[in-house]
C-alpha cells in the first residue's frame, strides 16, 4: 500500500458495475488530491486500494508504465533527457541495451570497452564507430535529445534533457488527470464532468476560473485585463471593471431588464440620446442637440413593407393604462393615416381618438389639408381667434345640422340656457354687431313676432330695408317707429287704412287716407295763421307788412274766469273796435246834437 493515498471507499460503492454518483467520489476527491499534492508528492503501488494503476501518461498519451516496464507508445519517437537539460546519474540492475553510444564526444578514460567489459571509471567522452552492444545482447544504436520522445525508438537512448522535459510533461498531465479525477470524471466521447464548486482554471496566476456553485454559473476573471469574446480574431464582447462593451450588432431574443431605478440608455457615438428610468414615474428621453437652434426630430416614426403601399398605412401611437387588476384597455391613440398616394401629392390625415364611456377609443379630431375635424370642443377659460387674413371664423353645419350654443357671452352680452337652430327660440340675445352675409333671421315663435328691443333711449337704426318688395301688411307700427321704406297701405289699429304720406304746403289733394308731412303740415299753417310765434295763450297778433315790427294788431284775450263765446253775425261788414264804436257814438251825438 502505497503512503500517499489511502482509499477511502470502504462499502465499495465505487466498483465495476455499480451506478456510481457524485457524493461516492467526495472522499476520494479530496484523498486523491492530498495524495497528488505538489509538495509532498505521492506514492502508488498500483493496487485497486488506490485506484489502480496509471497506465498512460502525457498529453498525447505517448508513455505507457505497466507493472514490468515503462516504455514509449511509438518505436524511437521519445528521448530521456536533452543536450541542455540532462539527467545526473543512471542507475541500472540490469541490463543497458545501447546500440550507440557517445559519452562525452567519445573519449573513455581508465577503462576497458569491449564485448563482456564494464567500464569500472570515470568517462570524459566516449566515442564508438559501431553500435553499443550491451550484456543482455541488447543494442543501442543512438540517444536522442527529444522532448516529446517523438522517435519511440527501442534501440535508443534519450537524454538527460529529454527525459526530464517528457517526464515534467507527463506528470503535469498526470497532475491535471488527478485532479479531474479527484473532482469528477472523464467520459470517453461526452466531455468532462466536474463537481458544484470545482474549478476549471486557465493562467499563470489562476486568473480565469470556470465553475457552477450549485446555485450558478461562474466564468470569473481575476487578471488586471479584460475577459473578451472574439469570432474571427475580432473582439464582439468585452467585460471590463467599468462594463460591457458590444461592438457589433446585439440580438436578443428574450426580454432585456434594467433593474437600476436611474438606468440610463446610451445611444450615439456621444451618447447624445439618453433613456433615462425615473422611479416611479415612467421613461425620459432626452437628446442633446449639438447644433445651436438647430431643429431637431427628437422621436421619428416610420412605417415600412416589403409589399405594395395602400391607402391606410402609416404609423401611430397607442396609450394604454391598467384600468383594473391585469385589465390593460386603450385609453387614446395617435395616428398618421394615408388617405392618398398619388406622387408628389400623398395627402395624410393626422388622427386623434379617445375612449368615452369604456367603449373602444374612437375619434376625436383629425388634421389634414382641408383643416381640422372636430367631434366636441371644450373651452375652459380660453379664446378662440381666427387668423384668417379677414378674420371671419365660420361655423358650418353639415347637411340638416345645426350650430347648438347652449350658453354665450358675445362682448358684454349674454345667451343663457338658448340654443340657436331652425326649431329654437331666443329668450335673449345682446349683440354688439350683427353681420349677416346672405343669411335669414327666421322667428320660430308660435305667432311669427321678431322683436327688436333698444335699451332705454337707445335705437334700432336700419340703413335699408327691402320688406317683401316694399310691403307691410298686417304689421303694427309703434307712435315712436319710423319707416325707411315705401308701402302699398298702412292700416292702424283703429282699422283706419293710410294709403300715402303727402308732402304739399297747400294740402291740395284734401285726402281723407293721406297723411300730410310735418314741413307740409307746417307750412300750410304758417301760411294760413302766420309764424307759429304770433299765437300765445293770451291772443293772436297781427303784424302788418308795410309799417314795420313796431306796429302791430293784437286781438287780446282776458284771462276769462267762465266759458266765453263770441259769436259773428252771418253778415258782411267790419267789426268794429271800442274805440271805432265809442268814435261812431261821438259822431253820431255831434250830428244829432
Amino acid at each position: 500500500m502505497g503512503t500517499g493515498y489511502t482509499r477511502t471507499d470502504t462499502i465499495n460503492n465505487i466498483a465495476d458495475g455499480n451506478i456510481i454518483n457524485a457524493a461516492d467520489f467526495d472522499g476520494e476527491y479530496d484523498a486523491i488530491e492530498a495524495a497528488f499534492n505538489s509538495s509532498s508528492g505521492h506514492t502508488h503501488d498500483g493496487t485497486s486500494g488506490e485506484g489502480g494503476p496509471v497506465t498512460v501518461l502525457g498529453p498525447a498519451q505517448d508513455f505507457v508504465a505497466s507493472t514490468t516496464d515503462i516504455k514509449p507508445k511509438s518505436n524511437n519517437t521519445l528521448d530521456i533527457g536533452t543536450t541542455g537539460l540532462k539527467f545526473k546519474d543512471l542507475h541500472l540492475q540490469g541490463t543497458a541495451n545501447l546500440p550507440t553510444v557517445d559519452i562525452d564526444a567519445g573519449a573513455i578514460d581508465g577503462a576497458i570497452v569491449g564485448a563482456n567489459s564494464a567500464a569500472a571509471g570515470t568517462f570524459t567522452n566516449l566515442t564508438a564507430s559501431t553500435n553499443l552492444t550491451l550484456a543482455s545482447g541488447a543494442t543501442v544504436t543512438a540517444i536522442l535529445d527529444e522532448d516529446n520522445l517523438v522517435s519511440n525508438s527501442d534501440t535508443s537512448l534519450a537524454t538527460q534533457q529529454s527525459i526530464k522535459a517528457y517526464v515534467d510533461g507527463q506528470i503535469a498531465g498526470a497532475n491535471e488527470l488527478s485532479e479531474i479525477l479527484a473532482n469528477g470524471n472523464v467520459t470517453a466521447g461526452t466531455g468532462i464532468d466536474l463537481i458544484d464548486n470545482d474549478k476549471i482554471r486557465f493562467g499563470t496566476g489562476n486568473d480565469l476560473e470556470i465553475f457552477h456553485n450549485a446555485s450558478d454559473s461562474i466564468i470569473n476573471d481575476a487578471g488586471t485585463g479584460s475577459l473578451k469574446l472574439q469570432q474571427g480574431g475580432a473582439t464582439k464582447l468585452e467585460v471590463t471593471s467599468t462594463g460591457v462593451t458590444v461592438s457589433d450588432d446585439l440580438v436578443v431574443n428574450d426580454d432585456v431588464s434594467l433593474s437600476s431605478d436611474a438606468a440610463v440608455i446610451n445611444l450615439g457615438a456621444d451618447g447624445e440620446v439618453t433613456l433615462t428610468h425615473q422611479a416611479d414615474v415612467g421613461v425620459l428621453l432626452d437628446v442633446e442637440n449639438a447644433t445651436t437652434n438647430g431643429v431637431t426630430d427628437v422621436l421619428k416614426l416610420q412605417a415600412k413593407s416589403t409589399g405594395t403601399p395602400a391607402v391606410g398605412i402609416g404609423v401611430g401611437v397607442e396609450f394604454s393604462t391598467e384600468t383594473a387588476a391585469s385589465t390593460i384597455e386603450t385609453g387614446g391613440v395617435i395616428e398618421s393615416v394615408a388617405t392618398g398616394l398619388t406622387p408628389t401629392s400623398e395627402e395624410f390625415d393626422m388622427v386623434f381618438k379617445t375612449m368615452s364611456a369604456g367603449a373602444t377609443a374612437a375619434e376625436r379630431l383629425k388634421l389634414n389639408g382641408s383643416g381640422a375635424t372636430i367631434g366636441n370642443i371644450n373651452v375652459d377659460g380660453n379664446t378662440i381667434i381666427s387668423t384668417d387674413t379677414n378674420g371671419n371664423i365660420n361655423l358650418t353645419p353639415n347637411g340638416t345640422g345645426e350650430v347648438n350654443i347652449s350658453k354665450a357671452d358675445i362682448d358684454s352680452g349674454t345667451i343663457d340656457g338658448v340654443s340657436i337652430g331652425a326649431s329654437s327660440a331666443i329668450t335673449e340675445l345682446q349683440v354688439d354687431n350683427l353681420n349677416l352675409n346672405g343669411n335669414a333671421i327666421t322667428s320660430t315663435d308660435t305667432n311669427g313676432n321678431i322683436a327688436l328691443t333698444p335699451n332705454g333711449t337707445g335705437e334700432v337704426d336700419i340703413t335699408k330695408v327691402d320688406i317683401a318688395g316694399g310691403e307691410i301688411d298686417g304689421t303694427t307700427i309703434g307712435a315712436n317707429s319710423a319707416a325707411a321704406a315705401t308701402f302699398s297701405n298702412l292700416t292702424l289699429a283703429s282699422g283706419s287704412t293710410v294709403t300715402a304720406i303727402l308732402d304739399q304746403d297747400n294740402l291740395s289733394s284734401n285726402s281723407d287716407t293721406a297723411l300730410a308731412t310735418q314741413q307740409s303740415i307746417k307750412a300750410y299753417v304758417d301760411s294760413s295763421l302766420g309764424s307759429a310765434g304770433n299765437l300765445s295763450d293770451t291772443g293772436i297778433v297781427f303784424d302788418g307788412s308795410t309799417t314795420g315790427d313796431s306796429v302791430t294788431t293784437t286781438l287780446a284775450i282776458t284771462d276769462p274766469t267762465s266759458n266765453r263765446i263770441f259769436t259773428f253775425a252771418d253778415e258782411s261788414g267790419t267789426v268794429s273796435t271800442q274805440a271805432f264804436a265809442n268814435g261812431a257814438a261821438v259822431a253820431l251825438a255831434i250830428a244829432l246834437g
